[in-house]
């Protein structure tokens, strides 16, 4: 006869293992029940997004500080290498002659000439030059240079801006990092320890905090394009003021 097998019973208390933590969350969204690859997938989906926030911080400050002629098309670059070149010498020889048929071939003769004159002579070619060529098309100009308007999309046009937003979009995107950050911490903490606080039991499931991280990825990659974007119209909208105190001063003298 078998004598029966003694079985060992020890409770988690006994092995001093704490009944709140947790190998895994518990609260996998429907798809990724029973799939445990696609757990690892989210998981380094979360370190990318990490990474990727990290590096929309660095390439927004490389393309402010350094590479905004990088925004350029190949054709902009080279009109830019030209017309920088020819305002150069006219600006040397007091002969604009050559300059404005280099804007009128490159550019199209509906362009200011005295805006591109301007434009083109400032020693930093961020100034007014570079915004100039890239926004060129949008810009719709006025006999009254004060009132040039700027062509967002077909059938909607507004004046140029007069302030500017980049400090804000910079803080934003630098504030849209940091959250993915801890949500990316979080993402690991969860895997012992269970958020239990009304309103954030989302950060129990890995899929959930991924979307939300990635959402942040999205709304950081609009918020640099919108960036580049008012702020050239910020700087041609400088460009035009500068230029209309210039020709008032200069009627002044005539007067």
């Amino acid at each position: 006869m078998a004598l029966p097998v003694p079985v060992l019973t020890i409770s988690e208390k006994t092995l001093g293992i704490d009944s709140h933590r947790r190998v895994l969350p518990a609260t996998w969204l429907f798809p990724l029940r029973g799939f445990k690859m696609l757990v690892y997938i989210v998981f380094l989906l979360i370190i990318v997004g990490v990474t990727a926030a990290l590096y929309q911080v660095y390439e927004t400050h490389y393309n402010i500080n350094f590479g905004n002629d990088k925004k350029l098309s190949n054709a902009d670059k080279s009109h830019l290498t030209t017309l920088s070149n020819d305002a150069r010498l006219a600006v040397e020889t007091n002969d604009w002659s050559t300059f404005d048929q280099s804007v009128s071939r490159l550019l199209g003769t509906d362009i200011d000439l005295e805006i591109a004159r301007t434009a083109f002579s400032q020693e930093q070619e961020s100034t007014y030059a570079i915004p100039l060529l890239r926004r060129r098309q949008r810009l719709m100009f006025e006999r009254d240079k004060a009132n040039t308007r700027v062509r967002h999309m077909p059938g909607f046009s507004t004046r140029l801006p007069t302030i500017d937003v980049r400090g804000i979009l910079i803080t934003l995107i630098i504030t849209n990092c940091f959250l993915v950050q801890l949500l990316g911490g979080m993402s690991i903490y969860t895997l012992n320890y269970e958020v239990s606080m009304t309103g954030l039991v989302w950060l129990n499931d890995p899929f959930a905090v991924m979307v939300v991280i990635y959402a942040f990825i999205f709304t950081s990659y609009v918020m640099a394009r919108l960036d580049m974007y008012l702020h050239d119209l910020h700087q041609l909208g400088k460009l035009m003021r500068h230029r209309v105190l210039d020709d008032s001063g200069l009627n002044h003298q005539c007067t």
